[in-house]
């Protein structure tokens, strides 16, 4: 996956984890928080005092590629929103999953303005790998949206408000809200 995804974009363009192999994944945006110095990180323990979307591995050797600013410029010279980047198992192959991740680290009382744009974020990437023949056409993915600094209570009713099932019909997306994902096994996340 990661060889297909650098020769579509180009490796530039990207930053790839490889030998994620921890039992707790914690994934952190910290752009906002850095101005920019820093963006996507991967930890094996929770930093203190800052939220986390916290995936449970359970002993898969996984990779993530993220995308950098200008990944997906189209012909017209403009770049779409986009996700923060995919998770796969490193071994990966057409019927192992693909996990999409949207993180919005903004304040929790502001997490509603950004229920739609997240979930467009989220679409335009999968098509976009789609239409690179990264990803089949028809192949389910997963794709989660983390609102870290929301950590007391789940956001997925008010986000997805019924809209799983035409995400998983018409855009072939399995769809979470959480901060606390669990990978069962090489095809299924919950």
């Amino acid at each position: 996956m990661r060889n297909k995804i650098a020769n579509v974009f180009g490796k530039d363009k990207l930053e790839h984890k490889t030998s994620i192999n921890f039992p707790n994944i914690h994934v952190i945006d910290l752009t906002e928080r850095t101005k920019g110095l820093q963006n996507m990180e991967i930890y094996a323990q929770k930093p203190k005092g800052i939220d986390t979307l916290l995936i449970e591995n359970p002993n898969l050797d996984i990779s993530a590629t993220f995308f950098k600013p200008q990944c997906f410029i189209n012909e017209r010279g403009k770049e779409p929103d986009n996700c923060e980047g995919v998770f796969y198992l490193t071994s990966s192959n057409s019927a192992t999953w693909l996990l999409f991740i949207e993180i919005k680290d903004c304040k929790a009382k502001n997490i509603s303005e950004y229920f739609t744009k997240t979930k467009e974020q989220v679409i335009q990437v999968v098509q976009i790998f789609r239409n690179r023949n990264i990803i089949s056409q028809n192949k389910k993915v997963f794709a989660n949206i983390s609102f870290p600094r929301r950590n007391k209570t789940d956001f997925y009713n008010q986000l997805i408000k019924g809209e799983a099932k035409s995400f998983r019909d018409k855009h072939k997306i399995i769809i979470r809200g959480t901060n606390h994902l669990k990978i069962k096994n090489e095809t299924t996340i919950y």
